[in-house]
């Protein structure tokens, strides 16, 4: 259930982030109902890599993966808004954190893929990469 942690922890986080934003930035959350807003909102994704254990005994337990961030903006406003937000979410992401116990370890920073152009928004993946280890 470790990765159940990670996801709350970086859930938690990114709720608290989106809601300071003004105005605040709806997030839709993975497998729950969300009807998208005409203006700007996010999208978020946990996408865990193979669990794997580095000791003899396997009593450990070692989780990394991409926690991505989807922006959904409006058409023609240019990328310096979105450039903003990636920038301001970076920052507020510490570079470890804890959540229930565990320590998760920001391997990489958040960073922007390339713009996905729509018919109605521009929309920019941003993700970083992640560890947490059991002892």
């Amino acid at each position: 259930m470790t990765q159940a942690i990670i996801r709350e922890a970086f859930e938690t986080r990114l709720k608290t982030w989106a809601d300071a934003r003004t105005p605040a930035i709806p997030v839709a959350w993975e497998n729950v109902k969300f009807d998208p807003p005409a203006g700007r909102y996010c999208r978020a994704f946990l996408l865990p890599a193979r669990t794997q254990s580095v000791a003899l005994s396997r009593v450990d337990r070692e989780y990394k993966g991409i926690f991505q961030v989807s922006f959904y903006m409006n058409i023609g406003n240019g990328p310096s808004t979105v450039e903003g937000l990636i920038a301001s979410l970076d920052a507020a992401f510490a570079h470890t954190f804890t959540q229930d116990g565990l320590r998760v370890w920001l391997t990489a920073p958040f960073s922007a893929a390339s713009a996905i152009p729509e018919a109605d928004r521009y929309i920019v993946p941003v993700s970083a990469q992640y560890r947490a280890n059991t002892v």
